[in-house]
């Protein structure tokens, strides 16, 4: 049920996205103006919606009964936030490889869903990630990736070390009650597998200890942790460079066409499907990942994992 009222909302010099933490808000008493505006309160409404889109779709239907999701699930807001939470925001994802980050104060940035982060490797050698968000006036604070002294706020010229200690704030002389120590980077937990650096927002208010990449491996890989470990990454491979394309479609339509077993390479890689044993292609399925496994015309088997 949708319901109208009237707000007094306070515009304060300062406004915190939750997700990318507390901000520094100097409460000044005479910089505060109100607006008085309608709004309709929706959130259970939006909740019921979402509701409604997941029960459209039963996951105990037999395969040769399944299909396709509804359409809803690619294309409703409500569904996607939902997936941002549920999907991105838990657990661990790989947002990039150790080797951009080899050398102490190397870093690298990125955003995963409406989160921005930075990662890189302190004087000590440890990897870190904070939130990429200056706690002065929430803005971003690290571009791309390569080798830094320390992080300078391209907005007021707050410094940060690469321990995400605040090393200067400029222009702060006579404020009371500041304490430098309460201003620092925002921390996110951090982990690295083999050649891959991952994130987990869910975890990120844990205590700062380093996590056990035992433990990592089990939360991320499941039940196929322990034979990727063995043989899961080709140790030949280096990191040569990272690229980033736009494509205009819902992520799972992406994935969808990856997952299909190979039922559409005979038609639109008609090159690749020359060199392939298509009648051989299988897939095997774990807990939280799968593999796929292709026989090949040449000498060696093309498998990758999913």
């Amino acid at each position: 049920m949708q319901m109208q009222m009237a707000m007094n909302i306070q515009l304060t010099p300062f406004i915190s996205n939750p997700r990318q933490g507390q901000l520094l808000n100097l409460n000044f008493p005479n910089k505060h103006s109100t607006l008085t505006c309608c709004a309709i309160r929706n959130s259970d409404l939006k909740l019921s919606q979402t509701q409604r889109l997941v029960h459209h779709f039963n996951p105990k239907t037999p395969i040769e009964e399944a299909v396709t999701p509804p359409t809803s699930w690619y294309t409703h807001p409500s569904f996607f936030h939902l997936e941002l939470d549920r999907v991105f925001y838990r657990g661990w994802q790989v947002v990039g490889s150790t080797e951009q980050i080899k050398d102490p104060r190397d870093y690298f940035t990125g955003r995963l869903g409406d989160v921005e982060y930075v990662v890189c490797r302190d004087d000590s050698g440890i990897v870190r990630a904070f939130h990429n968000v200056c706690r002065h006036h929430a803005s971003l604070l690290a571009y791309g990736s390569g080798k830094k002294s320390c992080f300078v706020c391209p907005y007021h010229g707050w410094t940060y070390g690469f321990n995400g200690a605040l090393l200067k704030a400029t222009r702060i002389s006579g404020m009371r009650n500041f304490n430098v120590n309460d201003f620092g980077l925002l921390p996110m937990k951090v982990a690295t597998w083999g050649p891959f650096v991952l994130l987990n927002l869910e975890k990120e208010n844990l205590s700062k200890k380093e996590v056990d990449s035992h433990n990592v491996s089990k939360e991320w890989l499941g039940s196929s942790s322990e034979i990727l470990s063995t043989n899961g990454v080709d140790s030949s491979l280096s990191y040569v460079c990272r690229r980033e394309y736009t494509i205009e479609c819902n992520w799972k339509v992406f994935c969808d066409n990856y997952l299909d077993g190979g039922y559409h390479v005979p038609y639109a890689h008609k090159g690749l499907a020359s060199g392939l044993k298509l009648d051989s292609y299988s897939i095997t399925v774990w807990t939280l990942d799968g593999h796929q496994s292709c026989g090949s015309t040449r000498t060696q088997q093309m498998s990758s994992n999913i």
